[in-house]
C-alpha cells in the first residue's frame, strides 16, 4: 500500500501546480474540505468463507503561524487485518488557539465498514474518506489529508465483479483547494514465476466537483457548486485478461466557468457532457447527468491468480504546509533523521537535503 500513501505528496504538488495553495487565507469563507464515500458490491467463489480484509490508513492534519514555526502536524497512520463482518474509523486533529479563538484548525478521517449480503456469498461495504482545514486569523494556515484502502483477499479468487458506486462533495472556500479520487485495483499474481502486477479496473479524480447518485440507481447528479476552476477525470479500464481499451470522462473548466476540455470516450461516448466554450452547468442548477453505477468485472489471465482487490479514496484540503528551514523529510521538525539525509548526500547537488538552496 506504500504507493498509494504518495499520492497525499502528489495532491500537494498538484496544488501548486494548478495555483490552488497561496500562503494564507483572507477571503469570507476560509475552509476548504472533502467527503468521498463509496459503495461496493463483491461476489466471492463458494469456497471462500472466510476472506481477509485488510484495512491501511494514513490520515494528516497540520496547523500553523507563519510568524511561529515549526507547522504542528499531527499523522495517524496504520496497517491492521480483519474477518467478515468488520469496520473501522480513524482520524488526525490539528488546532491553534489564540486568546480563545481557534485561528487554525484542520481534521481528516478514514472509516470503512463490511458485511455479508444476507443469504449469499458476496460482500457489501462502504468506504468513506474525509477532511475539513480553516484558517481564520491572519498568517495562519491548515491541511487536511486522508488516504485509506481496503484490500479483500480469498486464495481461491479467480474471476468476479466489483459493483462501484462512488460519491463526491468538496467545498472551496478563500484561497485554498481540494483533490480527491477514488480506485478499484485488482492484484495479481503468476503462479510459475511469482510475478505481480496490477490492473486498474477503475479511477475517479476531481476539484470543485459534486458526485451524487440519483434515485433511479443508476445514474448521477454531477457539477461544481462554486463558480471555480475544476474538473473531473473518470477511468473505467478494460477487463483484466481481456481485449478492449479504456472508457473515459474528463471535463475541465476554467474560472469563468467555461469549459476548456471535455473528452467521452469507449462506453461514455454517448453521454452528453459540455462542449469546449460552453458553460459548465453547476450542480445546483441541475448539473450534468452521468453513470451513477459501475460493473467493474475481472478474470486472471491463464496462469495467474487474484490476489486481492484493493478498493478506497481519499483527498487533500487546505493550503501547502510551509516547510521549516532544516526539516529535510517534512515531519515538522529538526532532527538526528533530518541531519543523516543531509550527510548521506553530501556532494550531491540540489533535493530536499540542500537546505541553504545553493545547488549542492
Amino acid at each position: 500500500m506504500r504507493r498509494h500513501y504518495g499520492i497525499l505528496a502528489t495532491l500537494a504538488i498538484a496544488f501548486a501546480a494548478v495555483g490552488l495553495t497561496p500562503a494564507t487565507a483572507q477571503n469570507q469563507e476560509r475552509c476548504c474540505s472533502f467527503r468521498v464515500i463509496h459503495n461496493f458490491t463483491l461476489c466471492l467463489p463458494r469456497g471462500c468463507q472466510q476472506p481477509q480484509v485488510t484495512w491501511n490508513w494514513n490520515t494528516q492534519a497540520a496547523v500553523w503561524n507563519l510568524n511561529n514555526l515549526p507547522p504542528t502536524i499531527n499523522t495517524n497512520s496504520g496497517s491492521a487485518n480483519y474477518s467478515v463482518p468488520s469496520s473501522g474509523n480513524q482520524c488526525a486533529l490539528a488546532q491553534i488557539t489564540q486568546g480563545g479563538q481557534n485561528c487554525a484548525q484542520a481534521a481528516a478521517c478514514a472509516s470503512f465498514n463490511v458485511n455479508w449480503i444476507a443469504g449469499t456469498n458476496c460482500l457489501q461495504g462502504t468506504h468513506t474518506a474525509s477532511g475539513r482545514a480553516c484558517a481564520v486569523c491572519r498568517m495562519h494556515g491548515a491541511h487536511a489529508a486522508a488516504n485509506s484502502h481496503i484490500v479483500i483477499s480469498c486464495p481461491n479468487i479467480t474471476q468476479g465483479t466489483v459493483g462501484w458506486t462512488p460519491q463526491f462533495q468538496d467545498s472551496i472556500g478563500g484561497e485554498c483547494g481540494v483533490q480527491m479520487y477514488d480506485p478499484v485495483i485488482v492484484r495479481y499474481r503468476n503462479i510459475r514465476t511469482g510475478d505481480t502486477r496490477e490492473e486498474v479496473l477503475f479511477e475517479l479524480s476531481a476539484s470543485n466537483f459534486w458526485w451524487q447518485p440519483n434515485d433511479d440507481g443508476a445514474t448521477a447528479r454531477t457539477g461544481p457548486k462554486d463558480r471555480k476552476t475544476g474538473h473531473v477525470t473518470l477511468l473505467k479500464g478494460r477487463t483484466a485478461g481481456q481485449g478492449g481499451e479504456a472508457s473515459r470522462i474528463h471535463i475541465r473548466w476554467d474560472s469563468n466557468m467555461q469549459v476548456v476540455g471535455s473528452e467521452a470516450t469507449g462506453e461514455f461516448a454517448d453521454w452528453d457532457l459540455p462542449d469546449v466554450g460552453e458553460e459548465m452547468p453547476l450542480y445546483d442548477d441541475g448539473g450534468i447527468r452521468l453513470p451513477g453505477v459501475f460493473e467493474l468485472p475481472f478474470v486472471a489471465p491463464s496462469g495467474w491468480v487474484v490476489t486481492g482487490i484493493e478498493m478506497g479514496g481519499g483527498g487533500v484540503s487546505g493550503q501547502d504546509i510551509p516547510r521549516t528551514p532544516g526539516d529535510v523529510d517534512g515531519n515538522g521538525c529538526v532532527d538526528d533523521a533530518d541531519l543523516l539525509q543531509v550527510l548521506f548526500a553530501f556532494g550531491g547537488q540540489g533535493g530536499a537535503a540542500d537546505v541553504n538552496g545553493d545547488g549542492i
